[in-house]
């Protein structure tokens, strides 16, 4: 260990083992020790103010130390800081179900307390509801390239693997992987804008060949996140809505890291004018200050299981399900989108940072494409810009762009070569200049120096 590690590191790296995280590589890149935050800045150690540009790995919507939510969280805690679920209800679940089920359209709430946990429970819903309805062939779930839906065994299933969980394949239930869009490199030559999403019709043929062993598919809706946030058009997820209802399978929305405004929209599949069975809410439910999740259901699955004994009924809990604190700060997050006018806000904010990431781009070594939905923007760098040929894994360059970043005060996440750009609503024009001038010039310094 690094004799210039703070005392801090020191003693973090004794014992603690960090998420997604090669922890050899801290023998020369310690964790960054912060200690405070504050709206999109963080503040280490030293008192370094430091710009998060991930929103603290997407959870953070309206800036770290909302003093909304700071009182939200503490009215609750003193009045019902935690009471079971099971034959229990309080009012901050009641008022959250009641607003969710008309903001989505989903009728029935099912609590849980993380992305893959509700992730989990979708899964768990539908072939349990198809069985239910006497449907005991339906056992598989589809899932497009690219996808990720967490990293529990069941999540992991209806992922496309690769480095999350290419090592637990013997462990997993194969899914069926369809194609899915990928319009950076569209196999059709074709470009995003009205392009008749041919790859739904190649998909479609997939799914209907498997279409009596299917409980339904999974989708990240409008934006891949984990696969380096790869946008595709909404008429793929609009067509994607027709064929399950075509087969009779379910489609599940996993808006855990693209819903509550990330978009554009409230939730991403409302920009393709769709009605999912199932839908998984997580991340920026609570506004990034404590683990919560969300199922919201159709009625015809939630009646599945209504009535005929505990054998019919869905037999699925966590300790924390209905959380009276997950509750009424989520319910604070929606008050937040009504009376601030986020959604305004994420647009206005989109144009700029679309506008200044423009006046970039010419001097952008091996850029593949920049391309970006409503707050979510994301730089995809290639070895070769004619081919669209991708860099080395080997060369670990969203690794080391992360650090010249940080050198320069700004957090990053690189998710391989593609740099992204996820920040708090709280974020101003100021901020997203110094997002801009952190991010492009560590590019240029990292991709300088190959």
């Amino acid at each position: 260990m690094s004799e210039t590690f703070t005392e801090r590191q020191r003693r973090d790296l004794a014992h603690n083992w960090h998420p997604c995280t090669q922890m050899a590589d801290h023998e020369e890149w310690p964790p960054l020790a912060v200690r405070s935050a504050r709206g999109v800045w963080l503040e280490d150690e030293t008192g370094r103010r430091i710009l998060d540009g991930i929103s603290s790995w997407w959870v953070n919507l309206f800036g770290h130390g909302h003093p909304r939510l700071v009182e939200t969280l503490a009215r609750q805690a003193e009045r019902l800081d935690h009471c079971l679920f099971a034959g229990c209800t309080h009012d901050p679940a009641i008022e959250l179900g009641e607003r969710l089920a008309a903001l989505s359209g989903l009728p029935r709430v099912f609590y849980a307390d993380n992305g893959s946990c509700a992730v989990e429970t979708a899964l768990k819903m539908s072939f349990h509801a198809h069985r239910n309805a006497g449907a005991v062939g339906r056992t598989r779930f589809a899932h497009l390239g690219g996808s990720y839906h967490g990293e529990t065994l069941g999540a992991l299933g209806v992922g496309d693997l690769g480095l999350y969980g290419e090592v637990y394949r013997p462990l997993l239930r194969p899914g069926v992987r369809v194609e899915g869009p990928d319009c950076f490199r569209c196999p059709y030559g074709l470009t995003r804008e009205g392009c008749g999403v041919p790859c739904l019709d190649r998909d479609r043929r997939t799914l209907e060949a498997h279409g009596e062993s299917l409980c339904g598919v999974i989708v990240e809706p409008l934006v891949q996140g984990a696969a380096g946030m790869r946008v595709y058009p909404p008429a793929y997820l609009a067509g994607l809505r027709q064929v399950c209802s075509d087969l009779g399978i379910h489609l599940i929305d996993d808006e855990i890291a693209m819903g509550f405004g990330r978009t554009g929209t409230l939730f991403a599949c409302q920009q393709a004018g769709v009605v999912p069975d199932l839908m998984c809410l997580s991340k920026g439910i609570t506004g990034g200050m404590i683990p919560f999740s969300v199922v919201l259901a159709s009625e015809e699955i939630y009646r599945a299981f209504y009535g005929g004994g505990v054998r019919q009924a869905f037999l699925h809990s966590h300790s924390y399900s209905g959380s009276p604190l997950g509750c009424a700060l989520a319910c604070t997050v929606l008050d937040l989108f009504e009376e601030e006018g986020i959604l305004d806000r994420v647009a206005r904010l989109g144009r700029f940072l679309r506008e200044r990431v423009a006046s970039e781009l010419p001097r952008c070594p091996h850029l593949g494409e920049y391309r970006q939905i409503g707050l979510v923007g994301a730089l995809e760098l290639v070895a070769d810009p004619g081919t669209r040929a991708p860099f080395s894994p080997d060369l670990r360059l969203g690794r080391r762009i992360a650090r010249a970043a940080l050198d320069r005060g700004v957090l990053l996440r690189p998710l391989g070569e593609v740099v992204y750009f996820l920040p708090p609503y709280a974020v101003t024009e100021e901020d997203l200049e110094v997002l801009a001038e952190g991010a492009f010039g560590a590019v240029r310094e990292v991709l300088g120096s190959l």
